[in-house]
């Protein structure tokens, strides 16, 4: 008879602003091979029964490892009037745009796109740390901010258009403050 523990998990959604972006790309600054992650910003007004299902998982992982209280690492932090929640995979997310249309890949998506993110909240015990970890799916996303890719092969430049000679300056750029004077000692 084998003992198979049961998982304190919840499937979400989370619509809101992303703060930072690893959608395209893995984040391997903290390891290897790294995560694919996002930030999303949601008004607290709007995250109360999100706060609430992660809080109640969290409740439940301490209560099934013999721990009544005791601090708890959560995927969310409030900052004043906005609940930040923190989602990764080890996969890469399926992105679709609002027209449930499978976006491509080249798309970059950048701070600022407003999304819902399908994500698993997970409870965890992991020797003294207990906490909840929100795991990502697939993302749909409504208002996208795209950026060009960071590799070598693009141009960080954006495209000028008229060519100004180095001695003629844009109007735009001229002074209507009278010129120095010579100081007098």
């Amino acid at each position: 008879m084998s003992t198979t523990k049961v998982r304190n998990e919840k499937m979400l959604s989370i619509y809101g602003e992303a703060e930072f972006v690893f959608l395209n790309t893995r984040d391997n600054a903290f390891s290897e091979p790294g995560e694919y992650k996002v930030t999303l910003k949601v008004p607290k007004a709007k995250s109360g029964e999100l706060i609430r299902d992660i809080n109640e998982i969290i409740t439940k992982e301490l209560m099934t490892n013999g721990k009544r209280t005791g601090e708890a690492r959560k995927p969310y932090t409030v900052k004043g009037d906005i609940v930040e929640f923190k989602m990764h995979s080890q996969f890469k997310p399926t992105l679709w745009d609002k027209d449930q249309n499978k976006m491509d890949e080249n798309i970059n998506v950048w701070k600022q796109s407003t999304m819902w993110v399908n994500c698993k909240a997970s409870g965890y015990t992991n020797g003294m740390n207990t906490g909840a970890t929100l795991l990502m799916g697939s993302v749909q996303i409504d208002h996208l901010v795209e950026g060009a890719s960071q590799n070598a092969d693009t141009c960080p430049f954006p495209k000028r258009t008229p060519k100004i000679k180095l001695d003629q300056e844009p109007m735009a750029h001229k002074s209507v403050l009278p010129a120095p004077q010579k100081a007098v000692y």
